[in-house]
């Protein structure tokens, strides 16, 4: 399972385990597990995403789908992306 991360200039192409995680919170703790100097990127103090983010399974933001118990299979990808504000 891919999970692609941008976050600034901040890129990341991360294969997780062999065996998927279950949703996409279990796969944000392996991405922080596997490369913790990713988790200032994209998580807060708590561990959990930053607001500031969106969340894509497959090109469908997860928000309509579960949030972080979105369920994952196998050959899914996650998008995490930063929201771009400014003027």
């Amino acid at each position: 399972m891919k999970v692609r991360l941008a976050c600034g200039s901040f890129k990341l192409t991360a294969d997780l385990p062999v065996h998927p995680p279950a949703t996409v919170g279990d796969a944000l703790r392996q991405l922080a597990a596997s490369h913790p100097e990713t988790r200032a990127a994209w998580a807060d103090a708590s561990g959990r995403p930053r607001e500031s983010l969106q969340l894509f399974v497959n090109g469908e933001n997860v928000r309509y789908r579960g949030g972080l118990a979105c369920p994952l299979a196998e050959g899914d990808e996650i998008y995490v992306i930063p929201l771009i504000a400014g003027g």
